[in-house]
Formats: structure tokens, C-alpha cells, sequence
């Protein structure tokens, strides 16, 4: 495909950290979903998906040995189904709220299943999302080929809207390419991906800035709306002293010279120090510690940064962080799994100074407590006079956070709200016919998110094309409920939990086995449903229950999207 670069698979010292699952694997995993989710009520781990993919439905395919079809409903939702699986915090969105979880099992592995389906899919080289059979005669530009970006076109397309992309650089992704350390993922399945949106009729164009090679009033001019998937722009200066000697490295760049470079001339040194304390800062010094463990065993963003860098030889790889542990923002399974590998936590440190001539030898930092909160509500990092110290290292990695493209979202006169583009509920910013989504909206968050926002506002910018009304929220149906000879049975369409409360000796276990809460005891201890249509029918109740007081029957009713995913979904 012209416009990809040809980027090198993993080499036998970047390692794959979810390697994908042989199909009777798959299988297996798959028959052990409790297929939870009702007509009225989704699943929990399609709740916390922002995409809203079903999971139990392209779960049910995979056990049916259906995995492009489960693909299907992946790439339905979101476009970028093959890159999620990879990058999605699975842990903290869909597997974090798996009901399994409720009895200290573990979850289903969703992301490793859904790298399993849509793997699959995309070997199998067929399209898996269709244009609109309306072909509209309106034009949207997206600026930046970005999740946002890429998402956002997808689902124009889609709508039988002309779509064209411009990305300001020579391949696609954004930040998945820029900012996703390879263990997590090397370039695939991006242009597998990209055919699909392709495919779609979407015309991209790389290598076009806006400013430069295209003015924002040519925009206007062939297009009647604009979205903006931009996302943010590099690193954020240090300001300190010797931050420009050779060795000292932004954790962008760094991660680019990995993905899309050549890995094997990057020299770390024995020491790296790594400074910031988000999940860009675990990623790389995560990769650079586990490089140094494959070598000694086998021979061969600020937690990312970390990561990777054990990963590349690192001996030693050192977070330096100005607040505490507690207090640092990246998710705390990496922080666990950082520690695991290796990388060492430095709290309630600042660097003041990088040393050396030629290249970087050390770091000057100071000791750093506690004080009032500042505008975050966090206690405010101050230095401690007098504290000063010096740590040896061979390469240090900035990742404190990135710039907002101010110069580019100025020539579009879109208000900004601090550091993010400010936009209402339509995802329109205060420029007519100019709507934004992704990270210059929220200041950078999860490649879902960003996929979901870009959904969200070609849904809007459909509307506004339409000149439609935004949906309104589709209200939950009251639950319809009938009693007979001691039980009673909760329904929600043809989905059916059925109570006998007779039979219930108040042990309660029932209760505290529900996900939802939709149980409890009423006030002689027998049990009572709350709310049926809170009910997502997982079993667990019934499974549980010695008494035989409470089962279920699941019709042949679809499951629906919860309330709050209506709006989203909406045509």
C-alpha cells in the first residue's frame, strides 16, 4: 500500500506482551463467557467499553468457531478493532468489569479474543465494513489521520458521505504509531485497518499540512463541515539545563525511532532514567527492561518509556517522579507490571539539571514533599533545599506530558479551553461547521475513546449535513411483572428472572453475587428484585442459590445497547 512504511515485526528481544491465542484456545476461552446482557440492560463489560462493541455477541461467534464473524461485529463499533485489542487498558475498561471478577475468578480475556477474531479477519483480506447505499453529495475534511481521524471517516463513509483525510505526516495512527511502545504493538494490523477505511471510498492524503500545503479557506471551500483529530503535538520541554545533550530523549521520539526506525542503533546504556509518571513514561521504561531480561536469560509514555527501555539493555531503569507513587497518573496494573520487570520507582524526585559533554552523563535532581493542593486537587510538589543529588545514567527520556497544537487550531478559530479545544454536546466547536474529538479534547486519553469520539461526531456532522435533529434518549420500558403460585417472575421482553421467595432462607449469597445490585432482601430476609430491567441475566444468582429460590430463562430477544449507549449509537 503506498503511503505505509515498511516497518520490521518484533526481533527475538521485543517481545509481545498479548500474544495471540491458537483457535482451540480461542474456543475454549470463549465457551467460558456467561453471555451475560439482556434486552433492556447490556452486559457490564460492554458498559465500560466507549465503543460499545458487543462483546458477548462476537464472543458467542468465536465459541461457534465464527471468528470473521465475530470480526463483523468488532469492526461494526469500532474500525479499529485490530489495534484495541492490542492498546486498550482491557484491565480498567471491559475485563475490569467482568462479572467473573465478583467471585474472585479471573475475567474472560476479551482482548486477547478480540485480537484473535479480528487477526482472523484481516488475513482473510475481504471487506468487513460496507459504504452507505445512499451516496450523499456532501464533503467532510478530517484533519489527522489519527484514531479520531480514522474513526470519524470510517463512520461518514459509512453514511455514503464523501470523506478525505489529511495527515500532515507520511503514515497513519497518531499516537498509536508515535506513542505505543512495540511490545504492545509493532505497526500491525494499522494498514490492514486502513484498506478497510480505504475501501470504504475515503480518499487520505499524507504528507498535506494545513497551513502549508492547504489553507483552511481551501478547506472550507470543497468541504461543508471539518473535524478535527488532531490530537495533541510533541513533548513538553523539561526547561532545565542540558536538555539538548545527545542521549537526553522526548518519549515520542524515542518510541518513533523504535516502530518505525531501526531499533537495533538505538544505545541506551546500562542506566536510563525516565522522568514523568503516566503511562507513556511505564510504556518505554517497561520495553527497555525487558529487552535486558530476554538478554541475560536467553542470550539474545512515562510507565511505557520505561517498559520499553527495560526492554533495550537497560540494567537499570529508574522512574524519577515529583509526587508520590500513589499519586502518579498511569493505570496501576502497568505500575505493578513495571515494578515486575524491573524499573525502579523514584518518588518525590524533580531533575534540575542534565549533565555531560559529548553526551549525558547524569542527572542533577532534588528532593521534593508535599505541600497544599494545587488546581489538580493534588498536594503540590516543592523542593526541599539543599537536597540535591546526583544519579549516573547513560540515557535519559522526558515523558511530562505533551504540547496542544496551538498554532494550527488557531488558524480554524476554534475557542480553546485551556489546553483542549472547548466543544458542546454535539462535538461542534464555537467555528461554524468545524467539530473536534480525540486527545485536543481531552487533552489525551485512550485510543478507544478517541475512536468513539471521532463515531460520535460523524454522527453529529451528519445531522448538521441533514440539517436533522440530535436523537432523543430512548427510555428503558417499565418491567413487566406477574405472580403466580408463590413465584414471581421479572420480564424484560422474553428475558425472564423468576424469584420464590418462599423458598429463601435470607442467606444472602444471591445478593452479593449480583454484578448489577438489582437484589436483595426485603425486611423478613426473603429475597426481591430491585429493578428487573438492571438485571443482565449472568447466572450467578442462580448458580449460587442453595435454596433453588431464583433462576432464569433467556429469550430470543436481542440484547440491547444501555440507555446511556443509545445516544451514542443513534443514527
Amino acid at each position: 500500500m503506498t503511503n505505509i512504511p515498511e516497518v520490521p515485526q518484533l526481533g527475538p528481544n521485543l517481545h509481545d506482551a498479548h500474544p495471540p491465542m491458537l483457535p482451540a484456545e480461542a474456543v475454549l476461552e470463549a465457551e467460558a463467557c456467561l453471555q451475560c446482557g439482556g434486552p433492556c440492560a447490556a452486559a457490564p463489560c460492554v458498559r465500560a467499553c466507549p465503543a460499545g462493541i458487543d462483546i458477548p455477541g462476537f464472543i458467542h461467534d468465536i465459541a461457534e468457531h465464527q471468528p470473521v464473524e465475530a470480526a463483523r461485529k468488532i469492526f461494526a463499533d469500532n474500525i479499529l478493532g485490530g489495534t484495541c485489542a492490542r492498546v486498550c487498558p482491557v484491565q480498567v475498561l471491559c475485563e475490569g468489569s467482568c462479572v467473573l471478577l465478583k467471585e474472585g475468578r479471573r475475567a474472560i480475556q476479551i482482548g486477547r479474543l478480540q485480537r484473535h477474531a479480528t487477526d482472523a479477519a484481516l488475513d482473510v483480506a475481504e471487506p468487513l465494513v460496507h459504504r452507505g447505499a445512499v451516496q450523499r453529495k456532501e464533503s467532510v475534511a478530517v484533519i489527522g489521520a489519527g484514531p479520531a481521524g480514522l474513526g470519524c471517516a470510517a463512520e461518514l463513509a459509512q453514511r455514503g458521505f464523501q470523506v478525505t483525510i489529511y495527515e500532515s505526516r507520511d503514515y497513519p495512527g497518531g499516537l498509536i504509531t508515535r506513542g505505543i511502545a512495540p511490545y504492545k504493538q509493532q505497526y500491525k494490523p494499522l494498514p490492514e485497518e486502513l484498506m478497510q477505511i480505504r475501501a470504504l471510498g475515503v480518499d487520505v492524503r499524507f504528507g498535506v499540512t494545513v497551513g502549508r500545503e492547504i489553507t483552511v479557506d481551501e478547506l472550507r471551500s470543497r468541504h461543508q463541515a471539518i473535524f478535527l483529530g488532531v490530537g495533541m503535538g510533541d513533548d513538553m520541554p523539561a526547561k532545565i539545563p542540558g536538555e539538548n545533550l545527545p542521549g537526553v530523549w522526548e518519549s515520542l521520539k524515542f518510541i518513533e525511532e523504535l516502530k518505525l526506525g531501526n531499533p537495533g542503533s538505538l544505545h541506551v546504556g546500562p542506566r536510563v532514567a525516565v522522568i514523568g509518571g503516566g503511562n507513556t513514561a511505564i510504556d518505554v521504561a517497561r520495553e527497555a527492561a525487558m529487552l535486558w531480561t530476554t538478554e541475560v536469560t536467553s542470550g539474545n509514555t512515562a510507565v511505557d518509556v520505561s517498559r520499553q527501555a527495560r526492554m533495550l539493555g537497560a540494567r537499570e531503569v529508574m522512574m524519577l517522579y515529583r509526587r508520590s507513587e500513589s499519586e502518579m497518573p498511569a493505570f496501576a496494573h502497568e505500575i505493578t507490571a513495571a515494578k515486575d520487570e524491573g524499573v525502579r520507582i523514584v518518588p518525590l524526585v524533580a531533575p534540575i539539571e542534565f549533565l555531560g559533554h559529548d553526551r549525558v552523563t547524569g542527572v542533577r535532581c532534588i528532593r521534593m514533599r508535599l505541600g497544599a493542593p494545587d488546581a489538580s486537587g493534588r498536594p503540590r510538589p516543592e523542593p526541599i533545599p539543599g537536597s540535591e543529588f546526583t544519579l549516573e545514567v547513560e540515557t535519559v527520556i522526558k515523558a511530562i506530558g505533551q504540547k496542544p497544537h496551538s498554532e494550527l487550531l488557531a488558524l480554524f478559530g476554534v475557542e480553546m479551553k485551556g489546553s483542549v479545544v472547548r466543544t458542546g454536546d454535539e462535538m461542534e466547536t464555537s467555528a461554524p461547521g468545524v467539530f473536534a474529538g480525540g486527545d485536543c479534547i481531552n487533552g489525551g486519553s485512550t485510543v478507544v475513546q478517541a475512536v468513539s469520539d471521532g463515531r460520535k461526531a460523524a454522527k453529529a456532522i451528519a445531522r448538521f449535513l441533514l440539517g436533522q435533529a440530535p436523537p432523543r434518549v430512548k427510555a428503558t420500558a417499565p418491567a413487566r411483572v406477574e405472580s403466580e403460585e408463590g413465584t414471581i417472575r421479572h420480564f424484560q421482553l422474553d428475558y425472564r428472572l423468576t424469584t420464590a421467595p418462599k423458598l429463601c432462607k435470607g442467606c444472602n449469597v444471591c445478593v452479593t453475587s449480583c454484578p448489577t445490585h438489582t437484589l436483595k432482601l426485603d425486611s423478613v430476609n426473603q429475597i426481591e428484585v430491585k429493578d428487573p430491567n438492571t438485571c443482565v441475566f449472568c447466572g450467578l444468582c442462580e448458580a449460587r442459590c442453595p435454596d433453588f429460590a431464583i433462576w432464569i430463562v433467556k429469550g430470543e430477544a436481542p440484547r440491547a445497547r444501555p440507555v446511556e449507549l443509545e445516544e451514542v449509537a443513534a443514527s
